[in-house]
């Protein structure tokens, strides 16, 4: 679980997810953009390389091993350097879950969006996002959809009381 650094003179950005396939993708829109990627495979390795790196922003997935990306949110959120907490965080995810959103913005996250993601799309919030401004998160286009991997993810954060 190493993370790997793609440029180190751009600026950072953190891209966690298992899929080795997704990490790439968002890596060559996020370099079209200027930045310099670091993949990580799970929340864990993410979120040491984002103390480290101090990348500034950060693309996850929900459903990871070892670390969700709901726990890698609450976990930089909560972090003692203020420079880590502050960073923008952009889930994409492809549970489709009608509290995704809603907890993620609870969480504080910068935008949730709904995996396949439109580059467009993703081009547009990344930039939004970067400037500081609001972005609006995809929504569940079912209120009752409900999706028992988000909902185990969910349940585990209420286990290690981080919810």
């Amino acid at each position: 679980m190493t993370a790997l650094i793609e440029n180190e003179t751009k600026p950072r950005c953190v891209v966690a997810d298992d899929v080795r396939a997704i990490r790439e993708k968002f890596a060559t829109w996020l370099s079209e953009l200027g930045l310099a990627v670091i993949h990580a495979s799970c929340g864990a390795t993410a979120l040491n390389a984002i103390r480290s790196e101090r990348p500034r922003l950060v693309v996850t997935d929900i459903d990871m091993p070892h670390t969700s990306g709901l726990h890698l949110l609450q976990s930089v959120r909560r972090d003692s350097d203020s420079v880590v907490s502050a960073v923008p965080v952009i889930i994409a995810s492809s549970l489709e879950d009608s509290e995704a959103a809603r907890l993620i913005e609870r969480l504080d996250g910068s935008v949730y969006l709904k995996k396949p993601v439109d580059k467009n799309r993703f081009v547009n919030s990344v930039a939004a996002v970067m400037e500081g401004s609001l972005v609006t998160s995809d929504q569940s286009t079912n209120e009752h959809q409900f999706s028992s991997r988000f909902r185990r993810i969910i349940r585990q954060l209420h286990e290690s009381q981080d919810l």
